[in-house]
């Protein structure tokens, strides 16, 4: 969405900080990055303690979303920006410009059952609804790639449904001989993760690249017999080390499923241990049989590659320019 701002001729402010800001830094080298800072989550080793760590953080939360509109307005009147794009950050809402808020996030699926899914989805609505619209990267109707997140029971007051997009471009079909593992999210979990697929793919009889999604570390890890290592790989090269893959293996992360199916990729899944939501999407996309899952607890690796090379998918043709649309009817084509 951003290179597509960028190639219609706007001008561009992006804003971030850590991986974040280093990612923009790698593949938008000569547009104006301003710090902002995140959320600043920590998560637990271990999944079954992770709803009770992030409920504990809440309120630091809410006062992050204070902080960041407060940001905005003072940013605003530096920049007065004409259009305003919030990647699932609550507090990036003005009335001085045209503010969009995008997420599949609106199902909530907190942890607490039926009820706390019900209130704290009230409760982001009530920011989300600030926004003059909400944009969906997922289709309406039955054949969705996220299910129940985002098409909850009912929705914020101007949304709109723009499809699934990526960053990653389809460079055709290809025939490759390496298994890749994409790495991504949050630590600890990223790391422990890591080294469990470093440790059991040194035992197969695969050329292996791990994509280690950490575009801030200058220094390449060694690689290991059979291993070779990537810290971060720019759009491009991405899309052609993906396309070459026989087999992806990688989070269940949105992001990440919707580079999997622009690309026609055969992937094995596992969910971050404790996040409801990754939980969700992955037995739903398992469920529709358009990738295979794994818990990162019961990984081997050797057998499950096995399994998602003998499995045979069959998934509908999604159309990744819809959100183009969505630009367009904002006066931006």
């Amino acid at each position: 969405m951003i290179r597509h701002l960028l190639d219609v001729g706007c001008q561009v402010t992006l804003a971030g900080e850590g991986n974040v800001a280093a990612l923009f830094e790698k593949e938008f080298p000569n547009t104006r990055i301003i710090p902002l800072q995140g959320y600043r989550i920590s998560y637990s080793r271990k999944g079954i303690f992770l709803v009770p760590r992030l409920l504990a953080q809440v309120p630091n939360i809410i006062r992050a979303i204070k902080n960041e509109h407060q940001w905005l307005e003072q940013q605003h009147a530096i920049h007065n920006w004409d259009l305003i794009i919030s990647d699932n950050r609550y507090g990036l809402y003005t009335k001085k410009a045209r503010t969009v808020f995008i997420s599949h996030q609106l199902g909530v699926i907190s942890g607490l059952g039926k009820w706390g899914d019900a209130i704290t989805r009230l409760l982001l609505y009530r920011w989300i609804n600030r926004f003059d619209s909400c944009w969906i990267p997922d289709c309406p109707g039955n054949i969705n790639v996220a299910g129940k997140l985002s098409h909850p029971p009912f929705m914020p007051k101007r949304h709109q449904f723009i499809g699934p997009v990526s960053r990653l471009k389809n460079t055709g079909p290809s025939v490759g001989n390496h298994v890749l593992v994409l790495l991504s999210g949050p630590e600890p979990q990223r790391t422990l993760l890591e080294n469990i697929l470093i440790r059991q793919m040194g035992h197969i009889n695969e050329e292996v690249i791990f994509v280690r999604g950490l575009p801030a570390v200058a220094k390449p890890m060694q690689d290991r017999n059979n291993i070779h290592f990537e810290n971060h790989l720019d759009g491009d090269a991405l899309s052609a080390m993906v396309s070459g893959a026989k087999a992806v293996v990688c989070r269940s992360g949105y992001s990440s499923v919707m580079d999997l199916l622009r690309l026609g990729k055969r992937a094995l899944l596992i969910p971050t241990p404790g996040q409801t939501e990754q939980l969700y999407l992955a037995r739903h996309l398992q469920k529709m049989k358009w990738f295979l899952v794994r818990e990162q607890e019961k990984l081997d690796v050797k057998k499950d590659l096995g399994a998602l090379m003998a499995v045979s998918f069959e998934r509908p043709t999604l159309d990744f320019e819809a959100f183009k649309k969505a630009f367009a009817h904002l006066g931006i084509q």
